[in-house]
């Protein structure tokens, strides 16, 4: 694998599992120092033992992201870390199934805060660490949905498009200082978010889900996690130093085609 990213710091969400994991692990890979940030801290701290005895340089941190104080207490500490940053990969994410008639308000904030509103509380400190490295690189994670939904995800559907929008205006906001924004929109990625899924559509057999969702993509397969985080890791290089603003699909095809 080529370290392309060698003297770059990074701070990757969402860390312990999933594309999160992943992404840490590929920008570690590539030559990046990165912090991993979880609220799952039994899960990041498990996770984080396979990451030193495989030798990746990737530093674990407990974060709830979606609150302020958290993210600005633990930034002061990647701060001591990294006086300079270079990467934030905004992973973090979930989502609850139901009409909105079924949902609560508890279960719509759980959401937008997850999804939406941590990308603006890291973002926010992250481009202070960014200023001073005179460059960088923020990749923030939207969905299909954001573009084309499915029944019972209206909340998750509306999180996923702002991002898209957030990412866009903040992609025009720092552009001057060369720090560039990028939204990424993969379609069903093998993670244990889409296993949950797949336990909840279909108890009985919800590889058997997977499988079927992997399907409905025109290249016929699920997406890896680490499909995703080579997209995140491109994204983070100077290969890309021409692409901001830009909502980056990464879905098998799914979006190409019409549902006839």
């Amino acid at each position: 694998m080529e370290k392309n990213l060698v003297g770059r710091n990074a701070v990757v969400t969402g860390a312990a599992m999933g594309i999160g994991r992943a992404a840490a692990e590929v920008l570690a890979e590539r030559g990046a120092r990165v912090i991993a940030l979880d609220y799952n801290e039994a899960k990041l701290s498990a996770t984080a033992s396979e990451w030193k005895k495989n030798g990746l340089d990737i530093t674990p941190m407990q974060c709830d992201v979606t609150s302020g104080k958290a993210v600005a207490d633990v930034f002061k500490k990647i701060g001591e870390i990294f006086p300079k940053l270079s990467i934030l990969a905004n992973v973090a994410g979930v989502v609850t199934y139901g009409k909105i008639d079924e949902l609560t308000e508890a279960d719509w904030d759980y959401q937008l805060n997850t999804n939406l509103k941590a990308m603006f509380l890291t973002c926010r400190e992250a481009v202070k660490l960014m200023r001073a490295n005179g460059s960088g690189s923020i990749i923030n994670m939207a969905s299909v949905q954001a573009m084309a939904s499915q029944q019972t995800v209206a909340p998750y559907a509306a999180s996923k498009g702002g991002v898209i929008s957030f990412t866009r205006s903040i992609a025009l906001d720092y552009a001057a200082e060369g720090i560039r924004a990028n939204a990424i929109l993969p379609g069903s990625v093998e993670t244990p978010m889409l296993r949950a899924a797949g336990e909840q559509f279909n108890p009985a057999d919800p590889v058997a889900a997977m499988k079927n969702w992997g399907a409905l993509h025109p290249l016929g397969f699920l997406i890896q996690p680490r499909d995703i985080a080579n997209v995140i890791a491109f994204l983070a290089s100077d290969e890309a130093r021409v692409i901001t603003g830009a909502p980056i699909i990464a879905d098998g095809g799914l979006l190409a085609g019409l549902g006839i």
